[in-house]
């Protein structure tokens, strides 16, 4: 980790970007600056990152990432400054973890929350997901980070290291900024460190009045930084009119523009740094002259920050995140106990002993060589990732380790994942290869297998991903189904890994209802040939 903090810091320092430390001041606990800074202020957020650094790599054009986000912030910073809060579900993929991944898990969440620190977070506000770890991994981070916790209704107080509110000056404008976490977003007692939103603002108002704060100053904004959902921050907005705007999370509501109720306007963006919020609020200009706009993270961002410091930073990530994978695969023992054998799952080279045409269509589809998408990006540990690009993951009849993804008839060769590699390493993406060169890496796959002796290899989205067998399969009949309870089922398995975040094209415009239209296309389009 020093080895490439100390040129990071020295690099992102220099960067236009980053902005300066907010002067602490001490007894009314808020924040301020006046400075010569450009006359717009641009107010950048995100939430719901849930523990990503990096683009999984699964999307036809991919999103989000540090590296981008980065170099987003380049381009603003050339026209305004860069003021950048999050509003939480941020270090985690969830409020549980499984104890299996603890050390992966809380690696990322650290090394995201350095990540944030070098873009210049000031103020973050968490959300359910980051207590995954309990209270004592958010109070570390309070301690030992740049950015600051900005919590307005902490029942105690002295819980953790944090400000109730926050002061910004700039120019003639006073931003007054507070920091919300709604108690039921809690299935447990973390509930009880927080109060009621409702009831704890009017009093925080009268604290803003006494540093100055009037609702009637069009110079004056009131920005909240909220984690509720977004139903709670509409609530909110009606109950108290004068807060200008409201920085919402939790409920993931995808708001392309702001949704106004009154004079306030709520905003929530998309998860995973998909796509960054952006206020600008010029500060010599009332403020019904505030604008947003949605800012989608794509690739060619990394581009737009010469040299870009967190290309280093995600390769150095990944290297970490693999050892520590393996050593947590490591722990897990063996796929299968001695005393309660089970049957494993046939491979897809089974099945094309009796069903050439359909393997030989399978063969020409991504989803035959779908592992060497992790692998020419890193991630070939990552279970989170192989659970798509593989078959029968943490199932008795597949396997619980990437190790043990392939396993063979005698002693396992270690140039055999060497060859394998190899043979697909300068495929930038599997998507983009016509289906004659998708089926010859397959084949040349399959011969490999044969070569080094392979029993079993679940790797790549094969026939039983989709299919149900009976395990006797051909010898045993199968439960009978209709077509339509066949194709049901089938569609139901493409959903569980083509999401709204890795294929939102299978879905509308509000990322939650399926394109039914275009998901019978896709399906159309990889169905195998009808048997004869």
């Amino acid at each position: 980790m020093k080895k490439y903090l100390i040129p990071l810091l020295l690099i992102l320092t220099s960067c236009s970007y980053f902005v300066s430390h907010i002067e602490k001041d001490d007894a009314t606990a808020e924040s301020k600056k006046k400075s010569a800074s450009p006359k717009n202020l641009a107010i950048v957020f995100s939430h719901n990152i849930s523990g990503e650094t990096h683009p999984c790599g699964c999307r036809n054009f991919p999103l989000g990432g540090l590296p981008q986000v980065a170099g987003l912030f380049n381009n603003i910073s050339k026209n305004a400054e860069v003021f950048y809060v999050d509003t939480g579900d941020t270090f985690f993929p969830s409020s549980a973890i499984p104890s299996t991944m603890k050390d992966s898990l809380s690696y990322a969440a650290n090394n995201l929350a350095l990540g944030l620190d070098q873009l210049g977070l000031k103020y973050f506000v968490p959300g359910d997901q980051d207590f995954a770890l309990g209270l004592e991994f958010l109070k570390k981070l309070a301690n030992t980070r740049n950015f600051e916790f900005l919590i307005s209704n902490l029942s105690n107080e002295s819980l953790i290291k944090h400000k109730r509110f926050a002061i910004i000056e700039r120019s003639i404008s006073r931003i007054f900024m507070l920091g919300f976490v709604a108690p039921d977003v809690f299935n447990d007692k973390t509930s009880e460190l927080f109060t009621d939103i409702p009831s704890t603002l009017p009093k925080l108002i009268e604290e803003l009045k006494a540093q100055g704060y009037d609702s009637n100053n069009p110079y004056h904004r009131l920005v909240v930084l909220s984690h509720a959902g977004f139903d709670p921050d509409e609530s909110l907005a009606k109950k108290f009119p004068f807060i200008d705007w409201i920085i919402g999370a939790h409920s993931q509501s995808f708001l392309r523009f702001s949704r106004d109720v009154g004079n306030v306007k709520i905003v929530q963006t998309l998860s995973k740094n998909h796509y960054v919020g952006d206020i600008n609020i010029d500060t010599n200009a009332k403020k019904p002259s505030d604008t947003y706009v949605l800012h989608e993270i794509r690739d060619e961002l990394e581009k737009s920050l010469t040299p870009n410091p967190f290309r280093k930073f995600i390769d150095d990530h990944k290297t970490h995140m693999n050892e520590i994978q393996l050593q947590e695969q490591a722990r897990m023992g063996m796929d299968v106990s001695p005393n309660a054998p089970v049957k494993k799952y046939k491979p897809a080279v089974s099945c094309i002993e009796c069903h050439k045409p359909q393997g030989d269509f399978w063969q020409g589809t991504a989803h035959s060589i779908a592992y060497t998408s992790l692998m020419n990006v890193r991630e070939q540990n990552n279970l989170q990732c192989i659970k798509c690009h593989s078959l029968g993951l943490g199932d008795p009849k597949g396997f619980t380790a990437a190790k043990n993804l392939i396993s063979f008839k005698n002693k396992p060769i270690i140039d055999y994942w060497n060859q394998v590699h190899a043979m697909s390493s300068d495929v930038k993406s599997v998507r983009k290869l016509e289906s004659k060169q998708i089926q010859a890496i397959s084949k040349k796959w399959m011969a490999f297998d044969k070569l080094y002796g392979v029993k079993n290899n679940f790797a790549n989205v094969q026939c039983l991903n989709c299919h149900d067998q009976h395990d006797e399969h051909p010898f045993n009949s199968d439960i009978p189904q209709t077509h339509e309870q066949k194709t049901a089922q089938i569609k139901s398995k493409c959903l569980t890994c083509h999401t709204s975040e890795q294929s939102p094209e299978w879905y509308g415009k509000d990322l939650k209802t399926v394109n039914e239209k275009y998901v019978a296309s896709k399906f159309k389009k990889m169905s195998c040939p009808l048997l004869q």
